[in-house]
C-alpha cells in the first residue's frame, strides 16, 4: 500500500472512531448519572489521545470533526419530538466536556505522545 493510501485509510479509521465514540457516548452518558458521564468522557479522552498520537493534529481534527458532527445530529430534535442529548446538566456536560477534552488533547506536548507521533 502506498504512503498516501495509508494516510487516507488511517484518517478514515479515525473518523469512524470519532463517530462510534459519539454514538456510544450520546446513548450512554446518562446510564449511571455522573459515573456514566465520566466513563463516556474518559472514552472521548482515550480516542482523542489515540488519534493525536497516531496522526498528529490532523488525526485529532478528523476525530473531533466526526465526533462533533454526530453529536450535533444526535442533539437535534428527532422525528417524534424527542432528544437523545437533552439540554440538562448531564447533556451539557457531555457536549461541553467532550469539546474541552478534544481541545485539551491538542495541547498535549508531542514528546509525551511518543517519538513518532503524527508520523507513519
Amino acid at each position: 500500500m502506498t504512503g498516501m493510501a495509508r494516510i487516507v485509510w488511517s484518517l478514515l479509521v479515525i473518523a469512524l472512531l470519532g463517530a462510534i465514540v459519539a454514538f456510544v457516548g450520546a446513548g450512554s452518558h446518562r446510564a449511571y448519572a455522573w459515573l456514566g458521564l465520566i466513563a463516556c468522557l474518559a472514552m472521548v479522552a482515550t480516542a482523542s489521545v489515540f488519534s493525536r498520537a497516531w496522526r498528529g493534529l490532523t488525526g485529532l481534527a478528523v476525530m473531533g470533526a466526526a465526533w462533533a458532527t454526530v453529536t450535533v445530529v444526535l442533539a437535534s430534535e428527532g422525528p417524534g419530538g424527542s432528544f437523545l442529548i437533552v439540554q440538562d446538566a448531564l447533556g451539557l456536560a457531555w457536549v461541553i466536556g467532550g469539546v474541552a477534552i478534544i481541545a485539551a488533547a491538542a495541547l498535549v506536548p508531542r514528546r509525551i505522545l511518543g517519538r513518532t507521533a503524527g508520523v507513519a
